[in-house]
C-alpha cells in the first residue's frame, strides 16, 4: 500500500480494469507455455509462443507506463506540450533503465525443461504482482519495479529456451563445420529475436 507522500496509480478503475484482463490473459499465457514444456512440444511452437508472449508483455507494459504517466509520473502542473513531451520519455527512460539494471541469471548452455519451468513459475508469480499493483492503490514507482522483473523474467526464459532449442532441435545436427553452425546459430538469433529483446 502506497504511503500519504506517494503518488498513487489511483483513478475511476477503468484504465485499470483494461491492464488487469490483459494481465489475466498473459498470465493464461505463461501456463500454457508450461504445458507446452511440460508436454515437451516442438522447439518451434515453444518459441512461437514466446514471440507472443513478450508482445503481449510489451503492449500491457506500456499500457501500464501510459496510465501511470497520466496518474502520477508526469506532473499534472506542466501544460506546455514540450515539458509533457519531456516528462513523459524522461519516464519512458527510467522505466527502461529499470529494465536493464533488472536482470535475471540466465542457465548457461542448455537449459533443462525443470529450470525453463521455474523460470516460468516465477515469471507468472510477477504477472500476478503487476496485476495487484494495478488492483490496488500502490505507488507508480512500485507498478513499474513489478513490470520490469516480470520483462527481466520473460528475457530469460526466451533466452533459456532458445539455448535449449538450438542444442536440442534448431541447428541440423549434421551441420559440423564451425561456420556452418555459426551460420545456423544466427539464423535462429535472426529469427527469434524477439524473445530476448
Amino acid at each position: 500500500m502506497a504511503d500519504a507522500n506517494s503518488p498513487t496509480l489511483a483513478d475511476d478503475g477503468t484504465d485499470r480494469k483494461r491492464i488487469v484482463n490483459r494481465l489475466r490473459r498473459l498470465e493464461g499465457q505463461v501456463r500454457g507455455l508450461q504445458a507446452m514444456i511440460e508436454s515437451d512440444k516442438e522447439c518451434e511452437a515453444v518459441l512461437t509462443q514466446i514471440m507472443a508472449a513478450k508482445s503481449a508483455l510489451n503492449q500491457v507494459g506500456m499500457h501500464v507506463i501510459g496510465h501511470a504517466m497520466k496518474k502520477c509520473l508526469v506532473d499534472e502542473n506542466l501544460t506546455a506540450r514540450e515539458e509533457i513531451v519531456s516528462a513523459a520519455f524522461s519516464v519512458y527512460l527510467r522505466f527502461r533503465e529499470l529494465s536493464c539494471a533488472n536482470q535475471v541469471a540466465v542457465p548457461t548452455g542448455a537449459a533443462t525443461p525443470e529450470q525453463v519451468l521455474e523460470l516460468l513459475r516465477q515469471l507468472e508469480t510477477e504477472i500476478r504482482s503487476v496485476h495487484s499493483a494495478m488492483s490496488a492503490d500502490v505507488d507508480c514507482e512500485s507498478a513499474l519495479i513489478e513490470l520490469t522483473a516480470a520483462t527481466a523474467t520473460l528475457n530469460a526464459v526466451g533466452l533459456a529456451v532458445m539455448g535449449h532449442a538450438m542444442q536440442n532441435c534448431l541447428i541440423d545436427e549434421d551441420t559440423s563445420s564451425r561456420e556452418e553452425v555459426i551460420d545456423s546459430a544466427i539464423q535462429v538469433f535472426l529469427r527469434y529475436s524477439s524473445c530476448v529483446s
